[in-house]
């Protein structure tokens, strides 16, 4: 099945844009150790690294399917934004749900 270019452009910028927005997020991403004792929460260390990782995986999202673009299965590379984005929805319910969206519990 041929892939239009249309639909990798448009996965691409959002995978950039992900990326871009996400910045902020990892510059103050540190202070979530403020608390005392927050940094041996193993989810506030998972939340941490989610974050991190973040926009790694969106910009590997993004470069990734254009760099392959000659192998018909690199279209599932922008799934790598995806996991991104379920990293860091998966850290934050975890860390409600059993810390009460306390960093150190």
């Amino acid at each position: 099945m041929p892939h239009k270019k249309g639909l990798r452009i448009g996965l691409t910028i959002l995978s950039i844009l992900g990326a871009v927005m996400s910045m902020p997020l990892v510059m103050f991403s540190p202070m979530m150790f403020d608390a005392p004792g927050s940094d041996e929460n193993p989810l506030t260390q998972f939340l941490f690294f989610s974050v991190l990782a973040f926009p790694v995986l969106c910009l590997m999202g993004g470069i990734l399917p254009w760099k392959l673009r000659n192998n018909p299965k690199s279209i599932w590379l922008y799934a790598l934004s995806g996991l991104a984005v379920g990293l860091f929805v998966t850290a934050i319910v975890l860390l409600e749900v059993t810390c009460s969206g306390d960093f150190a519990c």
